[in-house]
């Protein structure tokens, strides 16, 4: 990130984190909710029916696919025709490579039979070949659309190893199902995939939002800033994606059993995150410096903006995916994101007006500590 930050410079890197705030709606739809229902169903099922819920899963996934595609492309050459081209193509091209990949990778499944072992090692092949086409092909902001399609090819890669592996290790997964096990997967997934899409609306709508209203060098300066909480956040996400399926069959085994273990792990984030966010907070200055350069100075001040979103992503993951969700409370989860979407939607074109950057990192920040709160909230009149 940080070499591509450089090399690409504000217009061009804010070009391409524009598109991908719109290929997350892209990946929200495809993934309908499976991220959460799948590895539950898969790490509570009896041996003999992962296969039949393998297939159901997958499927579904490519039948959205499939519908997304034509629709986005239906949509996209009645408005050439009627407005003329408004979107860089060829840009979006290359990026939804990683929808693809995001379907072709069923890392849902490798977290159901808990083999995580496998995603490390089925990313990080990815990865390595993406890393290696950035450093040796990428060498000027000419280069974006290549740069783009490297970034979108991690996924692919991932899921081509991904579905070579497990036609040789299991028989039977890609039989086709009855086509009432796929509708009732959309049915599985209904309120999860209206959480997801609220998520979705609260953080890839900001830099969307942000670009419609300022320009493609704002959004440089801001994404670079959300760029370093990503990867952050995503190191959230890999402990609750890992935890997940351990923790929905403990809670079905032993509730108390699962609390406890829950607690441990809000005392060790409140620890941790407090002293890592206070940090960035604090050091912003010299972060941005050294991973960015000096051309991202307006970068600091979203960083500390951003710097506590952190510690407020780790609570309300625990809170939501790991709680709620195996205690069931599936409609509370999806009520409170839903709101959580429209506080940020309310706020957010007021507060980009006045700040910019600035006003959606704001907004960023106080739409994860209302998820944190109620959550808690809802938890704690459950439990009491």
């Amino acid at each position: 990130v940080p070499y591509l930050i450089r090399v690409l410079g504000p217009l061009h890197f804010g070009m391409i984190a524009f598109m991908q705030g719109i290929m997350e709606y892209f990946r929200i739809f495809v993934d309908f909710g499976y991220s959460l229902t799948a590895p539950k169903a898969i790490a509570q099922a009896e041996e003999q029916k992962i296969g039949s819920l393998f297939a159901k899963y997958f499927y579904g996934k490519v039948c959205i696919l499939i519908f997304v595609t034509i629709v986005f492309f239906a949509i996209y050459n009645l408005q050439r025709i009627l407005l003329g081209n408004m979107i860089d193509i060829v840009l979006f091209q290359v990026m939804y490579c990683g929808i693809i990949g995001n379907v072709l990778f069923p890392v849902w499944f490798f977290q159901g039979i808990q083999k995580m072992r496998y995603i490390t090692i089925l990313n990080m092949s990815g990865r390595i070949c993406t890393m290696l086409g950035i450093f040796l092909l990428v060498k000027s902001p000419d280069d974006y659309i290549l740069a783009a399609f490297l970034q979108a090819c991690t996924p692919l890669i991932a899921g081509i190893f991904s579905i070579v592996w497990l036609r040789k290790h299991y028989t039977g997964l890609f039989k086709l199902p009855p086509m009432d096990e796929i509708i009732n997967s959309y049915k599985e997934g209904w309120s999860i995939f209206v959480s997801s899409l609220a998520v979705n609306l609260y953080t890839a709508t900001n830099v969307v939002v942000l670009g419609m209203l300022t320009n493609n060098v704002i959004v440089g300066y801001y994404s670079a800033a959300d760029k370093l909480i990503t990867c952050v956040r995503r190191g959230i996400y890999a402990v609750s994606d890992a935890i997940y399926p351990f923790i929905s069959k403990m809670m079905k085994d032993d509730i108390s059993k699962g609390l406890q273990f829950i607690k441990k792990q809000i005392f060790l984030y409140l620890v941790v995150g407090l002293i890592g966010c206070t940090s960035l907070f604090f050091f912003s200055d010299t972060i941005v410096k050294l991973l960015f350069g000096a051309d991202y100075e307006l970068t600091v001040d979203v960083l500390r903006i951003l710097s506590f979103v952190p510690l407020a992503v780790a609570i309300s993951t625990v809170f939501g995916e790991e709680t709620m969700l195996p205690l069931n409370m599936n409609s509370a989860y999806s009520r409170t994101l839903v709101l959580a979407a429209f506080f940020s939607l309310l706020s957010i074109f007021p507060l980009c007006y006045m700040w910019g950057a600035e006003g959606v990192a704001m907004t960023m920040l106080l739409t994860e500590f209302l998820i944190m709160i109620v959550m808690g909230g809802l938890l704690w009149k459950r439990l009491l």
